[in-house]
């Protein structure tokens, strides 16, 4: 039985059985948890968390979530689609390219393994060694999230009658789907895990796409501004409308999938460990309709 995952937009914490919280001391706990490691510096450096993590926690999490170094843990922003994130290295400057993983999100990560040792196991693979099914990139709003796929066609119709013209590129995108990009695309793709794995994020390409031409790229910047307004903020893009790593993406968060707090995190990874528990490590994606 697969689970529907529900978004919810408001400002909310989550324990660690992936119960919201809104109310109360629990809440309150989460929140000053998380304030000091939480969004970026005037110059988009993480505020990596800098608590002192026990010598339990940090083995709880290297075997649990792969992550060999905590401090380089941190909440990717202040509003409520901010998660818990694994940078495998130390961001040093605004422009300095370093790989971040959302803690918890499906991957291809084997047990055990961490995530520095994902990326050097992905370096040695070669295309051949990917599924098929994995060089098909699937562009149907069919395979979304059903909690979500209403509102994503909803938004395309509008986005139309806006004058916008958009050209889906991507929808749902398989674990194996995200890795063999970020194998072959050369750094153009800079995670493992995704939103697209739950069916919650689609690329768009605005206009001709080529961000060169002053004409495309004014248009998807005003794109980029239109969409984050849209439906009281629901749909979320990666940066800010004018300067962004990842023109195409756009998402729809869901305060069920994602920790927002490094306590939250450990909870969870303690009771996943415990063999007597049904709680999983990772947050359950859905099943997309092609895989049923």
């Amino acid at each position: 039985m697969r689970r529907t995952v529900i978004a919810c937009l408001c400002t909310i914490a989550l324990s660690a059985h992936g119960r919201a919280q809104t109310t109360g001391t629990a809440a309150g706990m989460l929140a000053h948890d998380s304030a000091a490691y939480t969004g970026h510096d005037a110059n988009g450096i993480p505020h990596y968390a800098t608590r002192t993590f026990t010598p339990e926690e940090r083995a709880l999490l290297r075997r649990v979530y792969g992550i060999e170094e905590p401090s380089r843990l941190y909440v990717s922003d202040s509003s409520a689609a901010g998660v818990l994130k694994y940078d495998t290295g130390r961001k040093r400057c605004s422009t300095c390219f370093v790989n971040s993983y959302r803690v918890g999100f499906v991957s291809i990560r084997r047990p055990n393994e961490s995530w520095e040792e994902l990326e050097r196991r992905l370096a040695r693979m070669s295309p051949s060694d990917f599924p098929p099914s994995s060089r098909i990139e699937d562009v149907s709003t069919a395979e979304l999230d059903p909690a979500v796929r209403d509102d994503v066609q909803q938004m395309l119709a509008d986005a139309a009658r806006a004058g916008f013209v958009l050209r889906v590129r991507a929808t749902y995108r398989s674990p194996e789907r995200e890795a063999f990009l970020m194998r072959t695309r050369g750094g153009s793709t800079h995670t493992l895990t995704s939103l697209h794995s739950y069916g919650r994020a689609i690329d768009v390409v605005v206009g001709d796409g080529i961000l060169r031409h002053a004409r495309t790229r004014a248009h998807w910047v005003a794109f980029r501004r239109w969409i984050t307004a849209y439906h009281h903020g629901a749909f979320r893009i990666l940066g800010t409308p004018d300067q962004t790593w990842d023109w195409p993406h756009v998402e729809i968060p869901s305060a069920r999938i994602g920790f927002r707090s490094i306590d939250a995190a450990l909870e969870r990874a303690a009771e996943c460990g415990d063999r007597s528990a049904d709680t999983a490590c990772d947050f359950t994606p859905r099943v997309p309709v092609s895989s049923r």
